[in-house]
């Protein structure tokens, strides 16, 4: 199965979009992961969004792209995720290469930040991101900085 990928702004996103991403979301890291925080936040609305969808229509992949100055001096890659039945697809691998294609074409020279999952370090230092700092606790899972140059 090949996904059909597709980049929005927050204003460009329609409301049947909005409820498709955020139950997404809320499914992964609120209740997969017990992670108890308020997902939306204010970055959502100066980001870039990417959708990845099957066949079918089905909302199966989601990351969004912080600009620089908004949340870091770099731009920032977060909420990254792939739906439970989709995971070891490599979804993430796909989805992780467009938005460091799009980082590269619209924010050269500025890097990009991750708050990783260290338990993902691996998966992003096979894209060359370096850890920078200690791990910490972010909603009651671990995280660690993670930085690519561009």
């Amino acid at each position: 199965m090949a996904l059909d990928w597709v980049w929005r702004k927050f204003k460009d996103i329609s409301g049947e979009e909005m409820h498709e991403m955020l139950s997404l979301r809320s499914e992964v890291f609120v209740v997969e992961q017990q992670s108890l925080y308020l997902d939306p936040d204010e970055f959502d609305k100066d980001s870039w969004h990417l959708f990845g969808r099957s066949d079918s229509g089905l909302l199966v992949a989601y990351s969004r792209i912080s600009v620089p100055g908004s949340k870091y001096s770099q731009a920032s890659l977060g909420r990254i995720l792939v739906e439970k039945q989709s995971r070891g697809s490599g979804f993430g691998r796909q989805m992780i290469e467009l938005s460091l294609a799009k980082c590269h074409y619209h924010y050269q020279g500025k890097g990009v930040r991750i708050s990783a999952q260290t338990y993902l370090i691996s998966f992003y230092q096979s894209f060359k991101f370096v850890v920078v700092g200690k791990p910490y606790d972010d909603g009651g899972v671990e995280h660690v900085e993670m930085v690519l140059s561009l």
